[in-house]
């Protein structure tokens, strides 16, 4: 897990690299390295295969956590472009009374392929928010029922995960698949997530 401090300055290097290198060019080439706006809109599956489901130990391996998000393509070389996007996982029932916000600060680098797709790796930084109402409820336990408390607090969490995709392209949409993996060096604590996004990519150049 990163620190607060460390996980801001990576944030705000990954968003402003582009700015920073177009900055020394002029204004024309400017214009011609950002490519294109990009609009997104998905869901999010956190943790597959890791969180029970049911009492009979189901796991999780699909969940629907609408998810919006834009991102802008800044061109390295061709085929080559710097992906800076933020994605907002709309607010969602952690459990009863508690109540989770997640926004993911992302940058990728994405290697055109071809006219159809296109992979996608990088990094992200997952901004976890929870707030506790207070209170308790009732939790299944066997044959009986145990008392669970729900905190009356909110904490944020920072995470830093490795990300690896794969988008197909037509046109001005795209469809991708992308795996977040949590913890990448201990495998005590590793976990995967992933988000299956459709979108829109308004040409700049247009």
């Amino acid at each position: 897990m990163m620190t607060p401090r460390s996980s801001l300055w990576m944030a705000t290097l990954l968003f402003f690299l582009p700015l920073m290198a177009s900055a020394q060019s002029s204004s024309a080439n400017f214009s011609r390295k950002f490519k294109n706006l990009g609009f997104h809109a998905g869901t999010l599956t956190e943790f597959y295969d890791a969180v029970q489901v049911d009492d009979e130990g189901k796991k999780e391996k699909f969940a629907f956590n609408p998810m919006l998000g834009f991102s802008t393509d800044f061109e390295l070389i061709t085929d080559w472009h710097l992906i800076p996007e933020i994605n907002w996982v709309l607010p969602r029932e952690a459990e009863e009374g508690v109540t989770q916000h997640l926004i993911m600060l992302r940058a990728d680098i994405g290697w055109r392929l071809s006219d159809w797709w296109r992979l996608r790796m990088g990094s992200s930084i997952m901004v976890n928010h929870i707030r506790g109402e207070g209170g308790s409820r009732q939790v299944r336990n066997g044959n009986g029922y145990s008392k669970f408390y729900v905190p009356a607090e909110s904490r944020t969490s920072l995470n830093n995960t490795l990300d690896i995709g794969a988008e197909g392209l037509w046109d001005d949409f795209g469809l991708r698949l992308q795996a977040y993996v949590y913890s990448i060096l201990r495998s005590e604590r590793r976990q995967i997530s992933y988000t299956l996004t459709f979108s829109y990519y308004y040409d700049l150049g247009k």
